[in-house]
This record gives structure tokens, sequence and C-alpha cells, in this order.
């Protein structure tokens, strides 16, 4: 299994369901997903989707029809599991996806735990680790010398069977074979029950979070966690997390050229608040309070389309839920950047050709010191940096011979994107993804070529006035 397709976690947003890990069919047109208790799937290339209630996904197989292989969905159902062929199904089985760019935004779903439970095993501070591995060493010879004495007792039990005088044996297995099975089996569920990790344990409750609701992209915002760490659990003293961590995210939608929108959540703004204990006079009960502040540094993106929202949680390690999330109002925008030093004509043009252009920009902004990050400007911002012609910078890429050494006879390596090659009086323009290569791009006129190279391949380029001419659309492999 792997990550479902982002078309799967955009649907599965807008319909408010947990989303599971996705399968792919062997060509990868359809992929699907456990959404709730049902199961959502999706065709790729037609950007469709079908959503069957109370199921599972089980795997994709490939059906033989006609000497054609179809993709075929196995799913798991209370009555047992039944396949659907996908590719025979007609449109009325399938609903076109709802497209985000039209729909808008799904909404945030917000969180507001009352209770923490932790994920980590109560704490052990009265052992150390030498101590425990003592514990161990004589659990295991106590439980193999119970477990020597309980098949004792049960030999002496089988002998006396044979009658005689070996029925002695009866007057020492009958008290022997008892006692020590069940202490055996006492030692052998100690043992299991030690290395098997304990079950998660609630540390938090009563949480209560307040936080300033004004919100301004570079001024703090602050907040505060107030809960009550329970006495004990299970006989173990409950642990609060040392440390609270706030992460102020905005969500928005990737909208490439191609049209394959998927959603995304950027990090903007990160917090860290210490636990501050407190014991109320007279009860058994433990406070602990948490003061902290986040700011949101960054000025970008600032899509048309764009969600915001605070989540804390106790750590940033794979499989801890957030425990609290929460719109956050969209911030107003702030004031653009001056540009304190226009680049001339040939600084831009070295900065397109080398792929420096973020270095340029960063320095027409802030001079030669400053403190504005490169992230911080806003695409306008960055456009305006630049005032040469796209064909200018391809004149003067072939009067300086630039593109030399950048012509492959052959094909490339697997990591390349964009590159140009030659066969015979053609040059192409290629693009590779995995271990595909195709052709985007031929013309025996090797200006041309490099043009659309550079525009394809070279940031801040395809900006350019008269860019839109050499623009190639980026092929699609599914």
């Amino acid at each position: 299994m792997s990550g479902p397709h982002s078309y799967l976690d955009v649907l599965a947003r807008v319909l408010a369901l947990p989303l599971s890990e996705g399968l792919a069919s062997s060509d990868e047109s359809f992929h699907a997903a456990s959404a709730g208790a049902d199961t959502l799937i999706v065709d790729v290339e037609k950007r469709r989707y079908h959503r069957v209630p109370d199921t599972r996904p089980l795997r994709f197989e490939d059906a033989m029809h006609d000497g054609v292989a179809q993709a075929s969905l196995a799913l798991e159902h209370s009555d047992g599991i039944r396949p659907i062929a996908l590719a025979a199904q007609d449109d009325s089985f399938w609903t076109s996806l709802p497209d985000p760019r039209v729909i808008g935004l799904p909404r945030i779903v917000q969180r507001h735990d009352t209770a923490w439970t932790s994920p980590a095993p109560p704490p052990e501070t009265d052992h150390s680790p030498q101590s425990r591995v003592v514990q161990w060493l004589s659990s295991l010879v106590s439980t193999a010398v119970l477990a020597f004495f309980a098949a004792f007792g049960f030999n002496a039990l089988r002998w006396s069977l044979e009658g005689g005088w070996n029925l002695l044996w009866l007057l020492v297995g009958l008290p022997v074979f008892p006692i020590f099975g069940v202490l055996t089996l006492v030692a052998v569920y100690t043992l299991v029950r030690r290395a098997v990790p304990p079950p998660r344990r609630r540390a938090l409750e009563a949480i209560h979070i307040s936080r300033d609701e004004s919100f301004r992209l570079g001024e703090p915002m602050a907040f505060r966690v107030d809960a009550m760490v329970p006495a004990s659990v299970d006989g173990q003293p409950a642990q609060a997390p040392p440390q609270i961590i706030a992460d102020l995210i905005v969500q928005t939608l990737n909208d490439p050229v191609d049209g394959d929108w998927s959603l995304k959540d950027q990090f903007w703004g990160a917090g860290r608040a210490d636990v501050v204990p407190s014991t109320l006079t007279g009860t058994g009960e433990r406070r602990v309070h948490y003061v902290g502040n986040v700011t949101a540094t960054r000025r970008t993106p600032r899509e048309a389309q764009e969600r915001w929202y605070l989540a804390l949680s106790t750590s940033r390690e794979m499989g801890v839920e957030p425990f609290h999330i929460a719109n956050v109002a969209t911030p107003p925008l702030v004031v653009p950047y001056q540009m304190v030093q226009p680049p001339d004509r040939h600084a831009q043009i070295d900065a397109l050709l080398l792929n420096t252009g973020s270095d340029l920009i960063h320095k027409a902004y802030n001079g030669e010191d400053g403190t504005a990050l490169r992230d911080d400007f806003t695409p306008e911002e960055c456009r305006a940096v630049f005032t040469i012609d796209a064909d200018a910078l391809v004149d003067h890429a072939m009067t300086t011979r630039w593109y030399e050494g950048r012509i492959r006879t052959g094909q490339a390596a697997s990591d390349d994107s964009y590159y140009l090659l030659k066969e015979g009086p053609i040059y192409r323009l290629m693009y590779t993804e995995g271990h595909e290569a195709v052709t985007v791009y031929e013309s025996p006129d090797l200006r041309s070529v490099v043009g659309r190279y550079l525009v394809a391949e070279h940031l801040f380029i395809d900006h350019l006035p008269g860019a839109e001419t050499m623009k190639v659309l980026r092929p699609r492999f599914y």
C-alpha cells in the first residue's frame, strides 16, 4: 500500500471522511482507499469517482477480457468478497469529481479534545536498564524451573497409569503437576505481559485552550493550554507531556498547468510551550499550564483559495495526532516590499541562465543586507525583478553558445526532468520521469528547442514576456 492519490485526498476532505492508505491498479488509472466505513474509487484519467458503502478495498486484479487486461477491484463486504470490473462500468456508475477550484476548499475539520492519551508506555523510573535486564533473566530462569517441575508432575501421573508399584507415582504427581502447572502459566503470563507494550494511558484531562483571536502576519499569536493530570492510571503515575507544539498551517490548492490539482498543507510558523506544573493545596489534583506563542513570518503564498488553522500537538513524530485543531481567520495582506536595488539587464540574464534567480530577487529587495527571506516574496514581486523578454534571453544563450554541454546524444538517466537530445539533424526536448522518457518538442531549428528548454526547466523564465509561445506541457505518466 501507499499514500492515497491526491484526488482521493481532496474527495475525502470534501466528504469529511477519514482516509486510509491507498491502492492503485497496475496501470495506476484507478485508485481506491477506505474512507470511514466506505470505499472510495477514482478514475484518474476521466476524473470521476464511485463510493461503495460498507466495504473495504482489498486488492486490484487484472482480469482478461478479449485479450486485454482490465482492472478489477476486490472489495470486502459483510457478505464476503466481491469484485468490481471497473473498466466495464458505464457512466451511471461514476460521479464527476468535485473540483475545489469551482466549489472552494473544504472546511477544516476542527478538533477540540478534552483529554489527551499518551502513546508512550508508563514510566519505569524505579528501575534502571541494568536492573530490568536482571529481572528478565531471573524471570526466564524461574519460569524454566517451574516448567520443569510441572512436566515432571505430568510424567509422574503418566507413569502411575502402568499400575503396580508405579501407582506410588500418584503421591508425587497429584500435588506437583497442578501446583507447578498453575505457577508456570502465571509466570508465562507475566513474561508476555512484560514483553507486550502496555496500553496507551490518559495523561491529560479537562483540557482548556485559549488563544489570542487577533492574528497578523509577522506578529506573535499567544496561546495557553490548561489541563489536569490524573493521579494514576492502572497503578502507574501519569506524566504530562513536557512540551506543547503549536503549528500555524495554511491549506492551499495546488493547481498546475496540466490541471492535476491537489490540496497541500504548508507549515508557516511553529511555536513551543514548556510545561509549568502546579498543585492545588488540599487536593490530590495536579494541574499543568503551557503558555507560548506562534508567529507566521512568511508572506507567501497568498492564493485565491486558502484556509488557515492552528494545530496543537505533543510531538511531531509519526502517529501522534494533534489534540486541538481550530480555524484561524485568513490574515490581511501586508504592504508589498519595495525594490531597493533593481538589477541591470546583464545581471538578469546571468541569473536566469545560471538558475540563480532566487538570489537576485533577494538582493533586489534587500540590497546588500536585509532580513527578508527568499520565500517571503510574492509571485508578483518576483516577476517584477525581471524586465527582459524571453527572446532576448534566448538570443544571448545562442550567441554565447550556452547550450553546449547540455545537448546529449543518448537517453538520460531517470533522475533528470528535461534535457536536450540530438539525433542526426533533429534536436529534441525530452522529459523523463522514473524510467520513462518522452519527446515534448522536436525541430531541426536549435534555437526553438533551446528556447523551450529554458522556459520548461529554469525557474522564473516562464513568466518573461514572450515566453508564452515557447511553453510546452509536461506529460502525465499513468
